[in-house]
Parts: structure tokens; C-alpha cells; sequence
């Protein structure tokens, strides 16, 4: 059977055959989405209050939500020295006076009906007060406690004179859909909440957000905010976890990173830059705003890992052979050249067999039959089916996008010939796997997420 996985570089391993194969799976990641919603644009009633502090006329509300895959949960929003966290804005962020909070689980929820307090900025591990979750005001579908007939209007005088500006901007009005989630148990505080780090950063971290409106950026690189095991997941089946609500008249910008709990209990790191990463970090561009587009497809060259969208600049598709013309399996149709692949002699083909590779035999033919390798893309563990007729021991490489081995094993195959392998220590990314053993030599591309 020829495999059809996703593309790597190939390392400088002993045994390898050649191949050229291409992807047609896509990788489901465990952040799905980062959703920046604008949830109220205020008027010029809005900014005659003076209770709440004046939430100047034209001012842009948003949330920021964590689309998670159906069983991974938030952990933590953090920032550390290789990767600030930072919410920035280009005027300052808007605080409620009168009852703001630095995190939406501290907002009463009695409160949401006085004066501006509905739109404070805060940050949050899915509250939007300490009864109601937050969701898009689109999946909200039970009306609205905040705004109009249910606001005291503050300063502005005669009550429902506040929040019920319905500039198309903002999409659904606020008095429409107010996106708390209906009330379930009675509470919405995150499980086992904490915020830890630089006693300084968190000070910082209320002065932005408690109850003033002097500053228009935080910055953090020693700061954890987040809740211990098993973390928190959206209200409803989509799993959208809130992490923040920020009004402002400036430009809105942020750089995060975040802990996301998988379902078997394995913790992540995704980071919005790849500056450095560590062995337990993936960098994800769907953590920036505004998001840095690029290549989101794994199999072209012009793959960017850390794009947050896609903006159509994948043109080339990856075919790995031997560009060198020196050698006598020089592929002119491979596009990425794999110096292990190459063959320039019974003694210097490494370790290859040269009577099979050269001269003049297709990379298809070479690698067809050989094994398959299921699922792919995969996230926890992958099986190695080298067929009934070889059921001898095997030896497993794989190898990261730089060359380098990051995982080795010997295999013993059940009787049926297929062995499992436990990838799950192993970061988001693109990998390739060396198969080797009796009668057995081959690669294949995996895609790990």
C-alpha cells in the first residue's frame, strides 16, 4: 500500500528508502479558534454617566474566546520569560468605577444592571460574573438581563437610557442577547482559581483592570492565571471558554499564551510567538491579535506553523527526494532536497541497499507495500502495520523539522505485525518517522497534534 501522510525534513538516518507522498488529512488541534467578538459599541447617552466612570462615546467592547476541542480544558493564561503575555490597546482601557473587577468571576451578578458595570473590563476563565458563563451572544438564545428597561441608567437619568445603542457593529444588540450563559448550579467561579508570579505583575494586573482607566497596555512575563486540575471548559458543547472583556476607543491588540488540559489528563503549552520554544511549547498564531496570516497547510513549503489564518500564499507542494546531480538517484522532481536519501556509491548510500535505489527506480515503487502508519494526524499514540508476512522486531525514529531525533524505540510487533507508539510527550508539529527491521526499510511523514 503507498502511505499518504504529512510532510517532514527528513534526518541523516541509517536505512532509509526514498519516497515522495502527499498529505490529503488535516490536523484537528486543540485550539480550535481564538474568537474576538465585539459585544457593545456605546453612544452618547452611555457617556453621560458619571457613576461608573464616562465610557466614552464610541467605545468598542470586546471578547475573547478559547474555541477548545470537545475534551481539552483551560488551564491557565500566563506569561513568562521567553513569552509575555500582553493585552494592549492604543487609548486606555475602559474600568468601571463603581463596581469594576479585575476578573469577570468577581462581577456581581446583581450588579450587571447598574450604570456601565456590563461592560468593565476585565480577564476571565470563562465568567462573566460569579453566576453566568460567557458565551457569544449569537449561541444566546435565553435574551438579556443587562441594558435598556433592565439598567438603572445611572447619571444619565431616566432608567434604560444606557447600553441600548444597536450599531450593527456590534452585531446582535446588547438588549437582544447579553451572552451569559442560563445559570447552572448556581456559580460560575472558575474550579480552584489562582493567580500567581511576580508579587509586581500582579499588582500591574489589577491597576489595568480593577477600576481605573489609566492605562491602555499590560505586559506581563511572570504571571499565571488559571485554575488547578482539572481546568475549566466553555458552557456549552462547542467548548468557547471566555478569556477576557475589554472596552476601549483604541486599536486592540494581544499576544497570549495558554495551558490547555487534554482529555487523557496530558497538559500544553501553546505560545503566540516561536522566538523560542521549548520542548513542551507549540507556537500558534491564532493566539495574536490581530492573527498573522500565512501557509496553514502542512504539505507546501510555504507552511507557516505559527500563521493564524490563511491568506492563500501556499503554492508549492512538498515532494522530499535527492537534488544532488552528483548522486545516481538524483530525483528532479522532488522539491526539498534530503541529503539521507542520497546514493553516490556502494560504499557512501547511507546504508541504503544500491542495487534496489539506482539506478532509475521510482520513489513510489521503492516505497509502496512496505508499512502504513494510522491514525495520521495523531495525538496521543500511533500504530505500525508492516503486514502479516513481517513480524519481526522494528526500529523507530522520529525525527522533528530541524533533523533532530526526539523520539527512539524498539519495537516488538503483535503477532498480526503492527506495533504501537506512545507520542504523546511529543509537541504539535510535523515529524518523520524511519521504520527499520528485517526485510524493512522505510519513512513516512506524521503529523503530530
Amino acid at each position: 500500500m503507498i502511505m499518504r501522510t504529512a510532510t517532514s525534513i527528513l534526518p541523516l538516518l541509517a536505512g532509509i528508502v526514498p519516497m515522495a507522498i502527499h498529505l490529503e488529512a488535516e490536523a484537528q488541534n486543540d485550539i480550535e479558534n481564538v474568537i474576538v467578538e465585539t459585544y457593545y459599541v456605546s453612544n452618547a447617552d452611555d457617556a453621560t454617566d458619571t457613576i461608573g466612570g464616562t465610557l466614552a462615546e464610541g467605545s468598542r467592547t470586546y471578547r475573547v474566546f478559547l474555541d477548545l476541542c470537545a475534551d481539552c480544558s483551560l488551564r491557565a493564561i500566563y506569561g513568562d520569560a521567553n513569552h509575555a503575555l500582553v493585552i494592549s490597546s492604543t487609548a486606555p482601557f475602559f474600568n468601571n468605577l463603581d463596581r469594576g473587577k479585575t476578573f469577570g468571576h468577581a462581577i456581581n451578578n446583581s450588579a450587571l444592571d447598574e450604570n456601565s458595570v456590563a461592560v468593565d473590563s476585565w480577564l476571565s476563565m470563562g465568567a462573566a460574573s460569579n453566576q453566568r458563563s460567557g458565551i457569544l451572544k449569537a449561541e444566546d438564545a435565553d435574551g438579556s438581563i443587562v441594558g435598556g428597561v433592565n439598567n438603572d441608567g445611572g447619571s444619565a437619568g431616566v432608567q434604560g437610557g444606557m447600553l441600548v445603542n444597536n450599531d450593527p457593529d456590534a452585531g446582535i444588540p446588547l438588549t437582544d442577547a447579553d451572552g451569559l450563559a442560563p445559570l447552572n448550579g448556581g456559580s460560575a467561579l472558575p474550579p480552584n482559581f489562582f493567580t500567581v508570579g511576580d508579587i509586581n505583575d500582579v499588582q500591574f494586573l489589577d491597576s489595568v483592570f480593577l477600576d481605573t482607566t489609566k492605562h491602555a497596555s499590560f505586559t506581563t512575563h511572570d504571571l499565571r492565571i488559571g485554575c488547578a486540575d482539572p481546568g475549566t471548559k466553555g458552557p456549552t458543547s462547542d467548548n468557547k471558554v471566555l478569556l477576557a472583556q475589554l472596552t476601549t476607543t483604541g486599536e486592540l491588540t494581544f499576544a497570549l499564551n495558554v495551558e490547555v488540559e487534554r482529555g487523557n489528563g496530558d497538559v500544553v503549552k501553546y505560545v503566540a510567538n516561536d522566538s523560542i520554544l521549548l520542548v513542551d511549547e507549540t507556537a500558534n498564531g491564532l493566539l495574536n491579535y490581530p492573527p498573522v496570516c500565512g501557509c496553514t497547510d502542512p504539505t507546501y513549503l510555504e507552511y507557516d506553523p505559527t500563521a493564524g489564518c490563511d491568506d492563500g500564499s501556499c503554492q508549492t507542494e512538498i515532494v522530499f527526494g535527492c537534488l544532488d546531480t552528483l548522486a545516481c538517484n538524483y530525483d528532479p522532481s522532488a522539491n526539498f532536497n534530503v541529503d539521507a536519501l542520497c546514493c553516490y556509491g556502494p560504499n557512501d548510500c547511507n546504508g541504503l541497499d544500491i542495487a534496489l535505489i539506482c539506478p532509475g527506480v521510482g520513489v513510489d515503487d521503492l516505497e509502496a507495500d512496505r508499512f502504513e502508519v494510522y491514525p495520521n494526524p495523531a495525538s496521543h499514540e500511533v500504530f505500525i502495520d508492516q503486514g502479516a508476512h513481517r513480524t519481526g522486531t522494528m526500529d523507530l525514529a522520529i525525527a522533528d523539522l530541524t533533523g533532530r531525533i526526539v523520539l527512539h524505540a524498539v519495537a516488538d510487533p503483535s503477532p498480526s505485525g503492527v506495533a504501537r507508539v506512545d507520542i504523546s510527550r511529543l509537541p504539535s508539529g510535523l515529524y518523520t518517522l524511519q521504520v527499520s527491521g528485517t526485510g524493512l526499510f522505510g519513512t513516512a511523514r506524521l503529523v503530530v497534534h
